[in-house]
């Protein structure tokens, strides 16, 4: 009885270690191999997505860091001759590569040998070898089962060694480092709750720095004046400035705005853009909706503000208000629910009706508005 027991806890041990296993998953790389045409190039592309499909290892989250790099190298050409038509036979090596593209760390390889031929040019016989390539082909079965498995065991292997590198760079302050660095580890190793404890600690503690820095800005211009009236500006500001955010939806032109999501399973919804000019600042109000699977561990951040007059701003941070959080790492974001971020642009000196080019990124998917308007208090 004790003997059936134990073969049970192992065949369970077992079956949770390869369901692990097949939680990571991949993105097919552009090749970058001189020689190719840009119509060889992109097939060679697809042909990777078709393995990765093939085998259900195909993106399943908002943030992918294994890429599997294709690569062809060429090998013989011969020309038939003497026939109605020439023929041109190639032969060469094509070759998958599983990298992360954070760290180029590499976790498994797989060539075979192809060959093509086709009634032409040495482009139509690429063509036609690329084409030629089988994604049934056992190799690249065993090739992504393979990689899976050296995923998994690397980071349950150096676990220990990670969280330490990734507290080392936050004791230096480099906490965008660290979050990159932590970002990649994947949902199947035991220290994964620690990661997003960590990711979480540093999002708290990012968005504290920058709004410390700025807040003076609007009190050294009232300075000179007595310090009873200076102090009520600040004060009512960010009382006043949320109210108007919940009933921006209904009558705001945001509609008249162009938006663009880089991503399949990401949604957005546009709820407000105000501008304070007392504060000089500008806030977006926005919602994100994850529509793929679960994802429990996304970076949330603005990256560009452009206005009409070409005035760049870079000071960007993100505000606890109407529920959302200033977080901009490990933001919990489970499928179909939405997920609400106010933005904040700081040092807008000069108030402008719209902003022509706003960026943000939920990991690597870019939400882009063109011609956002921008409603002043």
């Amino acid at each position: 009885m004790k003997k059936n027991r134990f073969l049970w806890a192992l065949l369970l041990l077992v079956s949770l270690g390869a369901a692990a296993q097949d939680n990571i998953h991949f993105v097919a790389g552009t090749p970058t191999q001189k020689g190719l045409s840009q119509k060889n190039m992109d097939a060679l592309k697809l042909k990777v997505e078709q393995i990765i499909a093939r085998n259900n290892a195909g993106t399943a989250s908002l943030y992918n860091a294994f890429v599997i790099q294709p690569e062809l190298v060429l090998g013989e050409t011969k020309k038939t001759e003497g026939l109605l038509r020439d023929v041109t036979l190639v032969t060469g090596e094509f070759s998958l590569t599983a990298r992360n593209k954070y760290d180029d760390s590499v976790y498994g390889t797989a060539v075979i040998e192809v060959q093509g031929d086709a009634t032409g040019s040495k482009d139509d016989a690429i063509a036609s070898l690329i084409s030629g390539i089988k994604v049934t082909d056992p190799a690249f079965v065993r090739f992504i089962r393979t990689t899976r498995k050296r995923i998994a065991d690397f980071y349950q292997q150096n676990c220990p060694v990670i969280i330490k590198k990734a507290e080392v760079l936050i004791d230096a302050g480099l906490l965008n480092e660290a979050a990159d660095y932590l970002s990649i580890v994947p949902e199947t190793v035991p220290c994964y709750d620690e990661v997003l404890g960590i990711l979480q600690k540093i999002g708290k503690r990012e968005p504290q720095e920058s709004p410390v820095t700025p807040e003076p800005a609007p009190e050294e211009p009232a300075s000179p004046e007595p310090a009873p009236e200076v102090q009520p500006t600040p004060v009512t500001e960010p009382v006043t400035s949320p109210e108007p955010v919940v009933v921006q939806p209904e009558k705001s032109p945001l509609p008249e705005c162009k938006i663009s999501v880089s991503c399949n399973d990401l949604s957005f919804e546009l709820v407000s853009c105000e501008g304070n000019e007392t504060a000089e600042s500008i806030r977006v109000y926005a919602r994100f909706t994850n529509t793929g699977v679960t994802n429990n561990s996304a970076t949330i951040r603005m990256t560009s503000a452009i206005d009409p007059d070409g005035a760049t701003f870079t000071n960007f941070s993100q505000i606890e208000t109407n529920g959302c959080t200033s977080w901009t790492y490990g933001n919990k974001m489970p499928k179909g629910v939405r997920i609400g971020k106010v933005f904040e642009i700081k040092g807008v000196s000069t108030p402008c009706a719209t902003l022509s080019y706003v960026e943000m990124t939920v990991d690597n998917c870019k939400v882009i508005i063109h011609n956002l308007p921008v409603d002043w208090k």
